[in-house]
């Protein structure tokens, strides 16, 4: 059934038959109840549809009704249980059978032209499949899940809620393509200024730049996703038919229309109607004529006469100024104002231009995916007052970094190497680490095209907790024991610490926080753990530091108090080298720009011009002087990659080749 609605401000057309639902429900049961009360209900359920073929006094109303009402306890019961019972499986996979009923439910409703439960109902399955617990069931992926949430969304918006719209409206956003964005982004703007004109009446102070995140980090994701999707090969598209749409012609444009995209859809999710009330007008500058507006987008230089008194009547009717056309750009990742026109109560306008000044910088915005590295123009930052503050080009990069693209490829097998990867990027208990997923998600790229190895001899451990920790250790171990004479890569990208009081080091898993170390890796037996395996070579990567700092340069454990500790250096036994990002004491920082730590930037960086083909002390007095170098200049801070290598491999480790 679909059914366009009159006078909705929200124009949509909405067809909800067999769709999939959700609702943040309220709570109509006491938190005493039990899973075994729980259970009867779900029961009660039961027996009712087994009824319904036989017994009409149980209506498809009374049925739906109780699926609701049922699905409704056991959101409050699953919420209520620790992840870890065996009721906590039970409820959701009951409230999991259940949603598929209620899904129903708001077909139903709609085809019988009652809005309203069409609304509860589907909002109900929008919750659910939003909850938290149900992640991990993907009921966000499935087809008609979209179209579900824009029902709810619209009916919402129509209502003049618009904290829940805007909600469901951001939840399209999460779930579908960047092309089919422009339709809602336009409504949750609308619905972000209502709730933040509702705040302002209410005396509340508005943040336009609270929750904003940077371009970069905006669009990084969608792009990728997008990308991901327009290169998968239709079933029924020829092979030719397939080269001809996927090339790299078409991709730079793919690239480029969704970026702009996405610029567009950034300025109007993003970008606020102000008012005067939302700036502050500075004293006026006679010199120069001209006022100084702060505003939540940066300061604004309007030039206004002083000839008939202009100038003192602008600012005497200084609260009655209405604000209109105002424009964004993109300036140093965030939105800066492109231009905004002032009326005074006597019709006078006055209007600002960034461009006014006719001199500004501009940042460059690239983006780099598999194909190549497409550059996609200038934007336009914010110009500022006569004396100016300047904003200096920088280069965003969305998407994957130039070492992310043309990895090179080694057509001879290198089956006698083995590779253990642990890259820890998201903790529980400490900051993550940015970016070190994708340090060992692309390293593991690494050593299966440009060193060879096959993809079964490359063991990746993301997000290792100390089980995982231990679990790879064992893998390796007993891949020794069956393979003789193997060569082993070791590379680890997360946090390391120290223990204050010994001065030992550690690798943080993800679910410590570093004040136990007895449930962190040492570092020593590690190394001896390594030493011992029996192999012709260990070559070891640790992106990481082990004073106790993050790489922001602040304190891991509230105990160091910023303080930076040197640890003790671990002796390195049998055959291994050890490549380590600092030397003791120092902190490992990320390379932003690049989306890799900066270590193993340079890491990776080397591997790509050699092709593989270099030799242990070329890729160390290279990463070195790179991350030295580079440090400096981006963080003001010293970082000294250091090489160690055993007292066995000291005539030999420099010519060694990882291929």
């Amino acid at each position: 059934m679909q059914r366009q609605h009159k006078h909705m401000s929200f124009n949509i057309q909405h067809k909800v038959v067999g769709l999939v639902l959700g609702l943040l429900f309220p709570v109509s049961m006491a938190w005493g109840q039990t899973m075994e009360e729980a259970d009867k209900e779900y029961k009660a359920l039961l027996e009712m549809q087994n009824q319904m073929a036989s017994d009409t006094t149980v209506t498809q109303e009374r049925f739906l009704e109780a699926a609701l009402a049922c699905s409704q306890t056991f959101v409050t019961v699953l919420k209520s249980l620790p992840s870890g019972v065996e009721d906590y499986a039970t409820a959701k996979n009951i409230l999991l059978s259940v949603c598929p009923l209620v899904k129903s439910g708001a077909g139903y409703f709609s085809q019988a032209q009652k809005d309203d439960l069409a609304v509860e109902y589907a909002q109900a399955a929008v919750e659910i499949s939003m909850m938290s617990e149900m992640r991990d069931q993907e009921l966000r992926k499935t087809p008609d899940y979209p179209s579900l949430v824009y029902f709810v969304a619209s009916h919402k918006f129509n209502a003049r809620q618009f904290e829940p719209a805007a909600k469901y409206l951001q939840e399209y956003l999460d779930v579908t393509d960047v092309t089919e964005h422009a339709k809602v982004v336009p409504f949750l703007r609308a619905a972000k200024n209502q709730m933040i004109k509702q705040q302002k009446e209410e005396g509340v102070f508005h943040d336009v730049n609270k929750g904003v995140p940077d371009f970069d980090i905006f669009a990084r994701e969608s792009i990728r996703q997008s990308m991901d999707k327009w290169k998968v090969k239709d079933p029924y598209e020829t092979l030719s038919e397939y080269k001809e749409r996927v090339n790299e012609e078409t991709a730079r444009a793919k690239q480029k229309e969704l970026q702009n995209i996405l610029m567009e859809e950034y300025v109007q999710r993003f970008s606020y109607k102000m008012s005067v009330t939302d700036m502050e007008l500075k004293p006026y500058d006679a010199d120069h004529e001209s006022f100084l507006i702060s505003s939540p987008y940066g300061d604004i230089v309007l030039t206004v006469p002083r000839t008939g008194n202009e100038a003192r009547d602008f600012a005497s009717t200084w609260k009655d100024v209405k604000v209109s056309d105002q424009r964004f750009v993109i300036a140093n990742k965030k939105l800066a104002l492109a231009g905004v026109t002032f009326a005074t109560p006597d019709g006078k306008t006055y209007v600002y231009s960034n461009q006014q000044a006719l001199t500004y910088n501009d940042t460059r915005v690239d983006a780099n995916f598999e194909e190549d590295l497409v550059d996609y123009g200038k934007l336009v930052n914010s110009d500022g007052s006569k004396s100016k503050t300047t904003i200096s080009k920088q280069e965003v990069v969305i998407g994957v970094s130039d070492v992310d693209v043309n990895i090179p490829v080694n057509r001879r097998a290198n089956e006698n190497t083995f590779a253990v990867i642990i890259a820890n990027e998201n903790y529980t208990l400490v900051p993550t680490v940015p970016m070190a997923g994708n340090d060992g998600r692309v390293f593991a790229e690494y050593c299966e095209k440009t060193l060879g190895l096959p993809k079964e001899n490359i063991m990746t451990y993301p997000d290792a907790t100390y089980g995982k920790m231990l679990r790879a250790m064992k893998d390796i171990k007993n891949v020794a024991a069956a393979f003789p004479d193997i060569h082993v890569i070791f590379y680890y990208a997360g946090h390391g610490v120290p223990n204050e009081a010994t001065h030992d080091a550690f690798l943080l898993p993800i679910d410590a926080d570093g004040k136990q170390t007895e449930v962190c890796y040492p570092l020593k037996k590690l190394y001896t753990e390594l030493s011992t395996l029996g192999t012709q070579s260990v070559v070891v990567f640790l992106d990481a530091c082990f004073s106790g700092a993050t790489g922001d340069g602040k304190s891991l454990m509230a105990s160091a108090r910023g303080v930076e500790i040197e640890t003790n250096e671990e002796e390195v036994l049998g055959n291994m080298i050890i490549f380590s990002a600092t030397t003791s004491g120092q902190t490992a920082y990320p390379y932003k720009e690049h989306g890799h730590g900066l270590f193993t930037y340079f890491l990776l960086k080397k591997l790509q011009e050699s092709k593989g083909n270099t030799t242990l002390g070329e890729l160390g007095s290279y990463i070195t002087k790179n991350v030295q170098q580079r440090s400096v200049l981006i963080n003001q801070k010293i970082q000294t990659p250091t090489v160690t290598p055993s007292s066995g491999m000291l005539e030999r480790w420099q010519k060694m080749k990882l291929r």
